[in-house]
């Protein structure tokens, strides 16, 4: 199974998580792209990249904006997902985010504008229920998103894990592999 990884907001695929996902499920071909920047052109690339994998065995990992991504191109593929701290409501990152950012990791900058907020709110009204495992891993410490309208849009298709404390960049990894590792074994049979 091919596993790939979708980061958050102004994030970048070479992140310690990444790394840490990658030497823990070492026996899978494990991918973490870079998304560009802007939520329309992740979304763009995503499209390209995911029809050119249609009918192939792949995985899905994603944090916060990855996350939506994930339980989107997940239920639509019908490819098992592990969803972390995700982003479950769309308007808790455009009814305030647009505007002018800067990616830290990559230095560049760029501007979140209405036709990032207009693709995010179309994708969300277009997302399907999952037909394959999906497991929603949430910490309640999590300070940048709600986990409770993660468990609301998410936890009647998914395997729900809820951890006391830790913050949004989810911080109980090494407790949840097994459940990780299962989510992925059950969309391989």
């Amino acid at each position: 199974m091919k596993l790939i990884y979708l980061h958050g907001f102004a994030s970048i695929g070479n992140s310690s998580k990444s790394h840490w996902l990658r030497d823990h499920i070492s026996d899978d071909d494990f991918t973490a792209p870079d998304l560009p920047n802007k939520s329309s052109d992740a979304a763009r690339f995503l499209d390209k990249l995911f029809a050119d994998l249609k009918g192939e065995s792949v995985g899905l990992i994603g944090t916060s904006l990855g996350g939506f991504f994930a339980a989107y191109y997940g239920a639509k593929f019908a490819w098992p997902t592990v969803l972390i701290n995700p982003l479950a409501d769309v308007n808790d990152l455009t009814s305030h985010a647009l505007g002018e950012y800067k990616n830290y990791y990559t230095d560049e900058t760029f501007i979140m504008d209405q036709s990032d907020a207009d693709c995010l709110h179309q994708m969300s009204a277009e997302m399907q229920e999952p037909s394959a495992p999906s497991l929603l891993l949430l910490d309640r410490g999590d300070d940048v998103l709600d986990y409770n309208k993660a468990i609301a849009r998410f936890s009647q298709h998914s395997d729900v894990h809820l951890f006391e404390n830790g913050s949004h960049r989810f911080d109980h990894l090494p407790e949840s592999l097994p459940a990780i590792k299962a989510i992925f074994q059950q969309g391989s049979i």
